[in-house]
């Protein structure tokens, strides 16, 4: 039997994040091209790390497994991380293993339902996320999706003897709801 689908696109489904997720998010995070393209930690994660990250997740924050919706598998997760209630921001972050998983609109469609989610259920303001400058791909979705840049951590990674910038990336409610918010809240009539 399955995980319970919390929500649910054309081509992914996101369930809720618990406990047993830890050997997911423990391959997820070893993956070796998400470890260099998106992780600012290159340390080995292990069920130890990753199930205080599970239970503080759990408590403080909203996690989601993402899910192939045509056979169900697990194949990354998605998150909505430092919410500030009083200002009604966010940050969102997502990963998918796999390179059979990548390319193929799996993130793209993820990405939305975390949007969705964060500006229709949780009503929040802004959402903002970010992708290390040579992370092109993660960049291309998050502005084709309407994210706008905003601003460098300049010299925030580095690798070997390399080093590189983040760049920050945002959204507001406006936005979202100019590009997809009014189909969405006509699907249910308001």
């Amino acid at each position: 039997m399955g995980k319970e689908r919390f929500l649910e696109g054309e081509a992914t489904f996101l369930s809720e994040i618990d406990s047993s997720d830890a050997a997911l998010f423990i391959h997820v995070m070893d993956d070796e091209e998400v470890r260099v393209l998106a992780r600012s930690r290159r340390d080995a994660m292990n069920g130890a790390n990753v199930a205080k990250m599970l239970e503080n997740l759990q408590r403080h924050e909203e996690g989601f497994v993402v899910h192939r919706r045509d056979d169900g598998r697990a194949i990354g997760y998605a998150l909505i991380l430092d919410r500030d209630e009083y200002n009604r921001e966010a940050s969102l972050a997502i990963s998918i293993a796999g390179e059979e998983n990548r390319g193929k609109g799996f993130g793209r469609d993820a990405m939305k339902l975390l949007l969705k989610h964060a500006f229709i259920d949780l009503n929040l303001e802004s959402v903002y996320l970010s992708a290390y400058e040579y992370n092109g791909r993660a960049l291309r979705l998050y502005e084709s999706l309407g994210f706008k840049p905003v601003g460098r951590r300049r010299h925030s990674r580095i690798i070997g003897n390399r080093i590189y910038d983040e760049v920050i990336l945002d959204m507001i409610a406006a936005e979202y709801f100019a590009l997809y918010g009014d189909a969405e809240m006509e699907k249910y009539g308001l």
